[in-house]
């Protein structure tokens, strides 16, 4: 299986540089706010990683992200509204706020 790293990834003989997303949602379950954060995949790679069915979101600026840590496993983001996938459909978060992005160096 291939990275799944968009082309705005950048990479040299001993490192890569991945685009990253964050933001802080409120969880329904503990009524807590929560800080997810991500590396920037494609779609592609998401639906195969995740054994995911459905289209990605029809806005052509949506960027995909696969979670590194707590939180759904991959989440969407489209100007500034933020999507989770479950069950084959889109869902925007009510409650996401402060989208960030940033990069994540990884050595190889």
């Amino acid at each position: 299986m291939a990275t799944g790293f968009k082309d705005s990834s950048t990479s040299n003989a001993n490192s890569i540089t991945i685009p990253t997303c964050s933001f802080t949602y409120v969880s329904t379950r503990t009524h807590q706010p929560r800080r997810v954060t991500g590396v920037e995949r494609t779609w592609e790679y998401l639906k195969e990683r995740f054994n995911r069915a459905s289209e990605g979101l029809p806005d052509l600026s949506t960027r995909y992200f696969e979670t590194t840590g707590f939180g759904p496993f991959l989440f969407a983001v489209a100007d500034d509204a933020v999507f989770y996938h479950d069950e084959e459909k889109w869902t925007q978060y009510k409650s996401a706020s402060d989208i960030e992005y940033g990069t994540m160096t990884i050595d190889l």
